[in-house]
């Protein structure tokens, strides 16, 4: 029955998340299709802030009657939809194009174009950099990122006038410069998500399904006399569940991935978002009574045997086994409660476009942030040696905390991304 039961939960978990990929890829397909299709070939207007800008309605440079031998400059403006700091450097870009008659400036938006995006990864990759963050400035072999008016102009103008005058030495710091609004001149490889990581690690470390079900194999531990050996079992059980959940978000990166930088794609992960945090609200209200992301109480017999059979085997590595196979299924089956973090997390990361290396160790740090909580309260369990139990009132709390955060996060998708993008 228990064995059917995983079985059918990662059968739904798996198709829960395939259902939101076909959703999402059609909704970009959908966009994609209409950017190729709409507007008038001979018409250039201006991109509206609030919608798409497809490469063919990009004006092109206005004739600047410069003789043709003369040495002349490209600079690629990378820049995306709903970014405030873009449209702030667009000004500055028209009085450069004044400025400077033998300037190119071509303007590639990379949020909802999928040609747009992939030429900005590609740039971005013979300069030996990731895809950063818009907006972001190219010229030649040189870059900067981020705009913040009358600190980055200079920068900008630097490799403008160098690239016009050839042979001109260009320093290193013009080369490497990262300007990010409240935080300053940074390296590329060095965007700081640590604070964000932490934060929503520990918090999705705290939630009901993952305590009541390491609490209760806790209780069950009470009959192994050894401390030794219940520190042995309830660390296998955290580590085993950071490695499950860190599989599960390399999965939801990969989607992303996949997906790109669709507003679209946002929309839809904000509507789900609000979905799963008013339903965590209403269980402070209706515990239990309605839709809930909850385990269900039918599979809870079967992880208690199996818990008992555990705690009273008399071989540690059949033990440890054991605990191992229970964190892995017991793991799959929560993820319906905790899928709402893991997910907006994941979704940031892509959106800022870091290198493949540095995603990954923020995902991991995500994780190990994820099961401090679960450490935490076994090693407390252990060292006071006895039973913590999970009361409704507790739940209600948790689930609570878990409610305001993913309906705070969908809405901030739906309606101001930016504030959570850096951009």
């Amino acid at each position: 029955m228990i064995v059917r039961y995983y079985l059918a939960s990662l059968f739904r978990t798996v198709a829960l998340v395939a259902i939101m990929a076909i959703a999402i890829l059609a909704a970009s397909a959908a966009t994609a299709f209409g950017q190729e299709t709409g507007g008038d070939a001979g018409v250039t207007e201006p991109c509206d802030p609030a919608g798409a800008c497809p490469l063919d309605e990009i004006p092109p440079p206005a004739a600047t009657g410069a003789p043709a031998s003369a040495q002349s400059a490209e600079l690629l403006f990378f820049w995306g939809v709903g970014c405030p700091h873009c449209e702030e450097a667009k000004p500055f870009l028209d009085a450069l194009a004044k400025e400077e008659p033998r300037l190119r400036i071509e303007r590639i938006e990379v949020r909802q174009n999928a040609e747009g995006r992939k030429r900005f990864i590609e740039t971005m990759k013979r300069l030996g950099a990731s895809a950063v963050g818009v907006p972001t400035f190219v010229v030649g072999d040189s870059y900067v990122v981020g705009y913040v008016k009358g600190e980055t102009d200079s920068e900008i103008r630097a490799l403008v006038r160098r690239a016009l005058r050839p042979g001109a030495a260009i320093p290193e710091e013009a080369r490497q410069k990262l300007d990010v609004p409240l935080l300053g001149s940074i390296d590329p490889v060095s965007v700081p998500l640590p604070a964000l990581t932490l934060t929503m690690g520990l918090v999705d470390g705290v939630n009901p399904c993952a305590m009541w079900v390491l609490i209760v194999l806790l209780g069950i531990l009470l009959h192994v006399k050894e401390r030794r050996l219940m520190l042995l079992y309830a660390g296998t059980f955290v580590v085993m569940s950071g490695v499950v959940y860190f599989a599960f978000m390399t999965a939801w990166a990969v989607l992303f991935q996949l997906v790109g930088l669709s507003r679209i794609a946002t929309m839809i992960l904000g509507g789900a978002l609000l979905v799963m945090g008013l339903i965590n609200l209403k269980e402070i209200v209706f515990f239990k009574k309605g839709p809930s992301l909850v385990i269900p109480d039918r599979v809870k017999p079967g992880l208690f045997r199996r818990m008992r059979a555990i705690a009273g085997s008399a071989s540690v590595p059949a033990a440890v086994g054991g605990i191992l196979v229970l964190a892995f299924f017991v793991n799959l089956i929560e993820l319906g409660c905790t899928i709402g973090l893991p997910a907006v997390y994941t979704r940031i990361l892509s959106l800022r476009e870091l290198s493949p290396g540095v995603h990954y160790a923020y995902l991991a740090l995500y994780n190990v942030a994820y099961v401090v909580p679960l450490l935490g309260v076994a090693v407390t369990f252990i060292a006071l040696h006895r039973k913590i139990a999970m009361t409704e009132r507790a739940a209600k709390v948790l689930k609570g905390v878990s409610g305001a955060l993913l309906t705070l996060f969908g809405l901030l998708f739906l309606a101001a991304p930016d504030l959570l993008l850096g951009t």
